[in-house]
């Protein structure tokens, strides 16, 4: 007789198989939930960008499958910290609710009483994106379209960004061939240039003839696809045009061509204000924040064939200019204008003809190129592109054939709509809270914006509430500790750092690291 004791069953053995079954699966389900939630708490989340401050870097735009998606890295950061030049995730440093429409809403009313209720209605702690450009400690004002650092020796010096960094933010504002037939190019002298057979420019240079770039260099970013253009002064609603960067022409009524460059003439609208990002200064309409001039360019020309001395000449009005003479012997780069002198700034003896030749006027210096490796870097006194405005010209005697020439230009950070438009702002932000039974909620946002105008500068040290801050030496700011100043790379329409303040180290959240959706932009975020 066997008298091994049964064991009894466990609960869990007792169970019905389907039970044991939705167990196993809700088990599973839970873990995985907690897993995830802790890789999204601890290590990487994806956001959507909703706004164009980040662009061309980011697109932004209220749709789901329009804007970018990234995967930001909260892991790592933890660790090495943010960097200057990441661009960084962080919660938005003032305090907010939801508001109608699912939008934020001030936390504090226009009398100044806080609306916010915990579980009633609680903090929004919304997510920004934007690039971080002063970090704590740092002693900097913006000028020039540039952030100027003071050193350790007293001076002040713009703050230059990593290779990649800046590689990746030139944006192209011209290249041969992306619009057929397009020539902004302006000839005297008996000079002449024309479209290549198969691509690219041919120019015939005479003795007083230079053949200069006409389109204009503004701090203008308009993504591909639809705007809305209309003739100054003009009634008319306008019309819609497919336009770019690189290909800004469009046909008016009877046949009037018009250019997006021509910001003096022709007014450019983006369709709806919801993927801009300046906090409704300039509404949709570009030409009112985006017509400022800009210095840091960059002019890359594959050198197809050259005769005689051809040059490339990139100037800044009657200030200082450079020029890089091209010839079968090498290269010369020469001062004109302040920069002028009996000797070369720099030479070379490499070859150009059938090379990618790069001259750049970025952060006070000039840099000279050939296939991408550098072969001089010099450093010239700093000069402001709103008074010195930026031309580019072919010049010399004999030709030059260029089989692809791109014209691009720099970041270039702006001041103008949170200074020069201050005076403006607050009298319309007064007016506002005057009129007319304004509801409540658009009460609080008038004030609240009203509030930062003041505040936001006394926070960065100007004398009063009505004082421009950190636009020179003397007037420059110091980065408190724990905090950083935050900047988007499309300056102009950009509600950032410069209107509501230092972001505390406590509202970091990570940097972005790549684009993932959608599939057409997968990118990795520099």
């Amino acid at each position: 007789m066997d008298t091994t004791a049964v064991q009894p069953a466990d609960y869990e053995a007792r169970l019905p198989e389907a039970q044991r079954w939705l167990n196993r699966t809700c088990e599973n389900w839970i873990f995985a939930f907690l897993v995830a939630m802790a890789i999204r708490h601890f290590i990487i989340e994806a956001f959507r960008i909703p706004t164009g401050s980040m662009e061309p870097m980011l697109y932004g735009d209220p749709g789901f499958l329009k804007g970018d998606h990234v995967v930001v890295d909260k892991l790592f950061v933890r660790f090495t910290g943010v960097h200057r030049w990441d661009v960084t995730v962080f919660q938005f440093p003032q305090p907010e609710i939801e508001g109608s429409n699912n939008d934020a809403r001030p936390a504090i009313d226009a009398d100044g009483k806080r609306l916010d209720i915990p579980l009633i209605r609680p903090l929004m702690y919304r997510n920004f994106v934007k690039r971080c450009v002063v970090l704590p400690g740092d002693i900097f004002y913006l000028a020039n379209g540039n952030i100027y650092l003071k050193q350790s020796d007293g001076r002040f010096l713009p703050s230059r960004k990593p290779a990649k960094v800046q590689e990746a933010l030139w944006q192209e504002v011209f290249r041969t061939d992306a619009e057929p037939g397009y020539l902004p190019w302006a000839t005297a002298g008996g000079s002449t240039i024309s479209a290549r057979p198969g691509g690219g420019l041919d120019a015939a240079l005479a003795p007083d003839g230079p053949i200069a770039f006409t389109q204009p260099f503004r701090n203008l970013y308009v993504k591909p696809g639809l705007v809305r253009v209309k003739r100054i002064p003009g009634v008319d609603e306008g019309i819609l045009v497919d336009v770019s960067m690189t290909k800004p022409q469009f046909t008016y009524d009877r046949g009037i061509i018009g250019n997006i460059w021509d910001l003096d003439n022709w007014e450019v609208q983006r369709l709806t204000s919801a993927d801009l990002d300046n906090g409704g200064r300039s509404k949709t309409v570009l030409n009112a924040c985006q017509k400022e001039f800009v210095g840091d360019v960059r002019v890359v020309a594959r050198i197809a064939s050259l005769t005689g001395d051809c040059g490339l000449v990139l100037r800044h009005g009657a200030r200082q200019g450079v020029r890089l003479a091209l010839s079968s012997q090498g290269w010369i780069l020469s001062g004109v204008d302040e920069l002028a002198s009996d000797h070369p700034l720099a030479s070379g003896a490499d070859a150009v003809a059938g090379h990618e030749v790069a001259l750049a006027h970025l952060d006070d210096q000039v840099i000279v190129s050939i296939d991408g490796g550098e072969k001089a870097r010099i450093d010239v006194p700093a000069v402001d592109p709103l008074r010195f405005r930026t031309t580019f010209a072919f010049s010399g005697v004999g030709s030059l054939a260029v089989s692809n020439l791109s014209v691009q230009r720099d970041v270039h950070y702006t001041s103008n709509w949170v200074l020069t438009n201050e005076a403006e702002e607050k009298a319309g932000y007064e007016a506002r809270l005057q009129q007319d039974q304004p509801s409540a909620e658009q009460r609080d946002k008038d004030a609240s914006k009203l509030h930062d105008i003041s505040s936001v500068r006394k926070q960065f040290g100007a004398k009063d509430g009505s004082s421009p801050w950190a636009f020179s030496p003397e007037t420059a700011v110091t980065a408190p500790p724990g905090a950083y100043l935050m900047l988007g790379d499309n300056s102009p329409t950009s509600w950032d750092g410069r209107a509501w303040g230092w972001v505390p180290e406590a509202n970091l959240r990570g940097h972005a690291i790549a684009v993932v959706l959608p599939p057409n932009r997968w990118r990795v975020v520099k």
